[in-house]
């Protein structure tokens, strides 16, 4: 069942392909500081992500595609899509790693808890030691993360983001939350997950 915020941008969304363009500008407003947040972590070079940003809302608003159900996984699809597109565009004009067809991205971002809504009832110290934890995983574990409970992706979305089976997805975030566990203590373990069961 859809939430509230999930009605609302749904109707936006129809407002939208319905001429109401004043919508497209909410709609704008709703996502791209998140998209942006996301690109950074996955990319270091700003300017290829801010244009990936601004070509998929472009595209978006010429095209008004109506066949689009879901809007905040299909941005997030073709924002990463378009991504890989710019860098590696972007190294055969600069003759990096020649050969190179494909690009992989890496989720490379440090991890914290800065923004978290219950900052204040757990210590500085907690928080280093659980954001420590999670930016020692390897990468897709740590991106799986993130739009779990960062952005409150589900399995069907984050595979169509990822490129894997819904199936792997839920394997992806087994193997991280398992690794996680293994390496605090039952304790802090506990207060992981209570945060993120606090997320999105």
């Amino acid at each position: 069942m859809k939430n509230s915020i999930e009605k609302n941008i749904d109707n936006l969304w129809q407002s939208f392909l319905n001429g109401d363009d004043k919508s497209f500008s909410i709609l704008y407003a709703q996502y791209a500081k998140n998209l942006l947040e996301y690109g950074y972590k996955l990319c270091n070079h700003h300017e290829l992500v801010d244009d990936s940003l601004q070509e998929i809302f472009i595209d978006l608003f010429i095209k008004r595609n109506k066949s689009i159900k879901n809007l905040k996984p299909y941005l997030f699809i073709s924002f990463r899509n378009t991504l890989i597109k710019k860098l590696t565009e972007n190294r055969k004009l600069r003759h990096f790693e020649e050969g190179v067809k494909k690009v992989h991205l890496q989720f490379n971002s440090e991890y914290s808890f800065q923004e978290n809504l219950i900052n204040e009832e757990i210590s500085i110290e907690v928080k280093q030691k659980l954001s420590k934890a999670i930016n020692n995983l390897p990468s897709k574990q740590k991106e799986i993360i993130y739009l779990k409970f960062e952005e409150g992706m589900d399995y069907s979305e984050i595979s169509n983001i990822m490129k894997i089976s819904v199936e792997s997805s839920r394997k992806l975030l087994y193997r991280a939350l398992l690794s996680l566990r293994n390496k605090l203590n039952p304790t802090m373990f506990k207060v992981l997950m209570l945060i993120f069961s606090k997320k999105k």
